[in-house]
């Protein structure tokens, strides 16, 4: 079940890259569809959660829940620095900032919990790392130095590797004791009530139909992309799921770009695709 698991989270990340994708060619406010998929992505949670609206304050730990207020920032900034270093840094500087992010929770499920792993998984993680040195897209065209903000990929890294992290940390500290659903609604509550708050102030509530549907499909993706990286992490050390989920994601999302949005992949993506590959295999 644990492959069956980590299949699913892949599945759901693959999915939310491209209604991304999609926001971005239909000129959609992304701040909208954010809110509407952190809304959506809280409900459903909640309603899968064993727990009551009324046992929340008694069943809640409070580093669990210092935990879920955390990672709900997180995750909404992280979409907005994401968003702001490709606009200034270019796409391949921003895809390996958040890729490379893996390596805070391998370090975690190393350093911190002691996970053991083979001497060929060690060699894999390697080997996915350099894999994806290679499979992200070149800026095409030159940055100039002032226009390269370079403190946005560093707080992409720091941004993704920590929300990943969190998720281990929840799995190892807290899962006993607090319900995988009903940590997830809290973190998705904190970040839909963050972009309300944003929206409110800046003026702009006015969703279209369009915005709505996009979040909805995005929400559900969202809350499962994360529920089914919990139950991996229950199944497998952390230390190879994240290098395998990262991986695989960078592979398959770029073999969606070359099939359905044309994109156009260099030889040395393609030597890429084949380490990246290899290092699937060694990691599993």
């Amino acid at each position: 079940m644990g492959y069956l698991y980590l299949f699913g989270s892949i599945f759901c990340s693959l999915a939310i890259a491209q209604l991304l994708k999609i926001s971005e060619t239909k000129k959609l406010l992304l701040l909208r569809v954010l809110v509407i998929n952190y809304l959506i992505a809280f409900v459903v949670a909640l309603f899968k959660s064993e727990a009551y609206l009324p046992e929340i304050q008694l069943s809640m730990q409070f580093p669990a829940f210092i935990l879920t207020l955390v990672l709900g920032v997180f995750f909404i900034t992280n979409f907005f620095i994401y968003s702001k270093s490709i606009d200034l840094n270019g796409m391949g500087i921003s895809i390996t900032a958040m890729r490379m992010s893996l390596a805070i929770p391998v370090l975690i499920s190393l350093l911190i919990y002691n996970e053991q792993v083979s001497n060929l998984a060690y060699a894999g993680m390697v080997v996915a790392m350099f894999s994806i040195f290679l499979l992200v897209p070149r800026q095409s065209g030159s940055l100039s130095k002032s226009k390269t903000i370079m403190y946005l990929p560093l707080l992409l890294f720091l941004f993704t590797g920590f929300a990943e992290g969190g998720l281990k940390v929840f799995e190892r500290e807290f899962i006993q004791s607090l319900d995988e659903s009903l940590f997830l609604a809290l973190i998705f509550c904190t970040a839909f009530f963050i972009g309300l708050c944003i929206l409110l102030l800046k003026k702009e509530l006015r969703f279209t139909l369009k915005e709505v549907i996009l979040g909805l499909f995005l929400g559900i993706f969202n809350l499962y992309s994360s529920y089914f990286l919990i139950l991996a992490l229950k199944s497998f050390p952390g230390s190879i799921v994240f290098p395998l989920l990262n991986i695989s994601i960078i592979v398959l999302g770029t073999l969606i770009g070359l099939i359905f949005w044309k994109d156009k992949i260099t030889k040395t993506q393609w030597v890429g695709l084949l380490t990246a590959t290899l290092s699937i295999f060694m990691l599993l």
